[in-house]
């Protein structure tokens, strides 16, 4: 009994570490002949083989002592530690697990936020007919969230930024109708400014409709994008040049749009790092003076921390697409972070008083469909903290004037 149930914890741990490798590093090469291959080659490395190992070995002395946890000599010695290594590593890795999932460090500059499901055009499943109702490629929701962001001057609160990610525009006429109706969307919500956070297209063919596409969103402020892997992987001077020619600003280099108001500024910039090769210099791309507010643009959530520690007061970010196939209750599986699946979707706290915000975006990649993972719009109200000065720390306002004053719709204004 001990032996079975040692051999169901190692075949869970060997596709614990596939996964493990395949999120952090695998789902991130570029695409080309030599993809599939690799992620084949591993899959095979971390789990058929060790198994097929485990079961040829079952017949030896050393074997059977090791999966009884009473390992007798050297080889069974052997065997055991490496066992034990690989049962703990799955061990601790799904005690983080667990608390990212059940327990998030939820960012205290989240304010309030709101769900809804705009009605969209209808999304054709491709799933068989007993299982359409996991399939949620076109449950566009909109997502509302007030956010109060560190050195944000108090004549910017109340300043809307509409986010969307990872369209992938794609040749796909069932989309079409869906497409138009998340543009449609966001000018119903009339934001003052729309950013696009990567993931354009994901064929060449289609990069010529992508560019007339994303040439129909518009902030009254502004419209700002950066890059993502997929644009890399197409053809992102293409892409680039093609925007250049609207109204759409991009700030994937560290370029810098700056909004002044009464003497405060509110600063956006990004990075398209790590897929145009470049290594950004962190202080000039943040670069943030007494009275600003930063929000960095960054396809991927991995950068954040990095903006973070340099002063980032906000960073958008999408490409994890929320796991895109989600299990009942356990949720994402695979995520193409270096993190695993920390920053799937959704607002997070990273370093002292910065934040991110993850879109799961609106489109799908690699499988062509999203189970139990439905897309999303970011729509995000700025709000402008007060400093609690002998604390030394920043702290949203509602935070502070709400057990005062008991009013549950108090907003302020400092």
């Amino acid at each position: 009994m001990v032996t079975i149930l040692t051999l169901l914890l190692f075949g869970g741990s060997l596709v614990h570490l596939f996964l493990f490798v395949y999120n952090r590093w695998l789902l991130c090469i570029a695409d080309g002949r030599w993809k599939l291959p690799i992620h084949y080659a591993w899959f095979a490395v971390s789990i058929p083989l060790p198994a097929l190992g485990v079961l040829l070995a079952l017949q030896t002395e050393a074997m059977r002592a090791s999966l009884a946890w009473s390992p007798l000599d050297g080889a069974s010695r052997g065997i055991f530690v490496a066992q034990t290594a690989l049962l703990a590593f799955w061990g601790a890795r799904s005690l983080i697990w667990l608390q990212e999932r059940f327990i998030p460090d939820r960012s205290a500059n989240l304010l309030e936020e709101t769900v809804t499901r705009p009605v969209m055009p209808t999304v054709p499943s491709r799933l068989p007919r007993g299982f359409r109702g996991l399939e949620t490629t076109g449950d566009l929701l909109l997502v509302e969230r007030e956010v109060a962001v560190s050195g944000l001057g108090a004549a910017f609160d109340g300043l809307t930024i509409a986010q969307v990610s990872d369209v992938h525009f794609g040749e796909r006429l069932e989309m079409e109708n869906y497409f138009a109706g998340v543009r449609d969307l966001v000018e119903q919500l009339a934001p003052d400014i729309v950013v696009f956070t990567g993931d354009f297209v994901d064929k060449r063919r289609d990069i010529t409709r992508s560019i007339e596409y994303h040439r129909g969103f518009r902030g009254t402020l502004g419209t700002f994008y950066v890059m993502g892997n997929h644009d890399y992987w197409t053809k992102a001077e293409r892409i680039r040049s093609g925007l250049a020619m609207s109204h759409l600003r991009w700030l994937g280099g560290g370029e810098r749009r700056v909004l002044k108001r009464e003497g405060r500024r509110l600063v956006f910039t990004g990075v398209d790092a790590p897929w145009d090769g470049s290594r950004p210099d962190w202080r000039r791309v943040v670069r943030r003076e007494p009275g600003d507010a930063v929000i960095v643009l960054s396809h991927t959530p991995d950068n954040a921390p990095i903006a973070a520690r340099h002063g980032a007061s906000l960073i958008l970010s999408g490409h994890n697409h929320g796991g895109q196939v989600c299990a009942p209750i356990l949720g994402p599986i695979v995520a193409p972070s270096r993190f695993g699946l920390k920053y799937t979707g959704g607002f997070y706290r990273v370093g002292v008083d910065s934040a991110l915000n993850v879109s799961r975006g609106v489109g799908i990649s690699s499988g062509k469909i999203r189970i139990l993972c439905p897309p999303e719009i970011c729509l995000l109200t700025l709000r402008a903290p007060i400093v609690e000065v002998m604390a030394g720390r920043v702290v949203p306002a509602r935070a502070i004037l709400r057990p005062i004053a008991g009013v549950e719709g108090i907003r302020a204004r400092g």
